[in-house]
This record gives structure tokens, C-alpha cells and sequence, in this order.
């Protein structure tokens, strides 16, 4: 059985100012723990949505389709 994940604050400094952003984890070890892995991580982009889980495989898509989108104009 999966663990419930719950989203967790994590505060830094940057520009002078403290920012936060939250991190989803099962628990505050586990958040340390992914706090630790995102130094290894990207930006992907701009979020400029939230879809809910009920649009199942049409999310996906109209994100894949946003994506390839915004790619071709950058070129």
C-alpha cells in the first residue's frame, strides 16, 4: 500500500527575498530526501495550468499538443 503524499513547503533565499515552493512527499524525511535530488533536476517550463485527474488521457494530450507548439516557435 502507497503512502499518502502531501505537500510539503520548502523555503530559500534567493534575490535578497524568501521564496517557497512545495514539494510532494509522503513524509518530511521523504521531502528532506527529495529536497536533496533537485539539484539534479530542470526547469521543464512555465506551469500555466492544473488539470484535474478526471480529463484522463485528454490532459495529456493537450499538453503534448501546448508543447510541440510552443517547440516549433521557438525555431
Amino acid at each position: 500500500m502507497q503512502n499518502e503524499m502531501k505537500p510539503f513547503l520548502v523555503a530559500y533565499q534567493h534575490g535578497g527575498s524568501e521564496w517557497n515552493v512545495s514539494i510532494m512527499a509522503e513524509s518530511f524525511s521523504d521531502a528532506r530526501d527529495r529536497l536533496g535530488k533537485l539539484a539534479l533536476g530542470r526547469v521543464e517550463g512555465e506551469l500555466i495550468a492544473t488539470i484535474p485527474n478526471g480529463f484522463g488521457p485528454f490532459a495529456a494530450l493537450a499538453t503534448f499538443v501546448q508543447n510541440v507548439t510552443r517547440a516549433v516557435r521557438r525555431f
